[in-house]
């Protein structure tokens, strides 16, 4: 593993606490290795502040083997599966953020009803299925494969939909970088806030009119001819 990426996982589940993501050690955050066949994620139970390149658990993707480092995150299955059927994504992240937590808590997807929403997601932040009790044997592994089917059934791209919803549990995001991933995190639980404070205004759905609107702000970031920077 490039140590490089090492340090750059560091620096990356560092950031989570830094900007207000988690809190004590509930959440993780992994990167793909240039050569795609194992990842740097945060070990299990570090603090986030005391976090070392040479304590970063590296897993094999094929076997879920840890190569180095400390005991990986219990959440590692979750990033493997994502990985392994998504190989456009090199970032995972994990969190319990309070906001985005919250709609994961009520299962329920978060609205697109703003053009900042528009800028990263290209339409609602899913919820995915809620595990069975046979689910529950395989916890993690089952987590991983319900977030996969869900995208894969809907025939939905992760770089354009970077967040989903875990039922009662948190979130996830992903990105083809760690700073979009990270990106989508931040984003994440700020429009998770904005549009529980919509609806408490009393707006509940977006007026197909805005829809167009909408469109326009995700392509004009990130379609093909993007030209947007702020």
């Amino acid at each position: 593993m490039n140590s490089d990426i090492l340090s750059e996982c560091v620096l990356l589940n560092q950031a989570l606490p830094k900007n207000g993501l988690v809190k004590l050690t509930w959440g993780n955050a992994s990167i793909l290795s240039d050569c795609g066949t194992e990842m740097a994620i945060k070990p299990s139970g570090i603090p986030f502040d005391g976090l070392t390149e040479d304590a970063v658990s590296v897993v094999q993707l094929s076997d879920g083997t840890c190569l180095a480092g400390k005991k990986p995150s219990v959440d590692f299955p979750i990033h493997l599966k994502i990985y392994r059927e998504f190989p456009q994504v090199k970032s995972v992240i994990h969190t319990h953020s309070r906001y985005a937590t919250s709609w994961a808590q009520a299962a329920k997807p978060i609205p697109i009803l703003g053009t900042t929403h528009a800028d990263y997601f290209d339409g609602d932040i899913p919820v995915c299925d809620v595990l069975t009790d046979i689910d529950l044997s395989e916890y993690e592994n089952s987590l991983g494969e319900t977030i996969v089917r869900y995208f894969i059934e809907r025939g939905l791209n992760p770089l354009n939909t970077p967040a989903i919803l875990i039922p009662f549990h948190g979130c996830v995001t992903f990105g083809d970088s760690p700073k979009k991933a990270l990106e989508a995190a931040i984003v994440l639980e700020e429009v998770a806030e904005m549009a529980l404070h919509t609806h408490a205004l009393g707006t509940h759905t977006t007026p197909l009119a805005a829809r167009p609107l909408f469109q326009k702000h995700f392509e004009r970031k990130n379609g093909k001819g993007k030209y947007y920077g702020q």
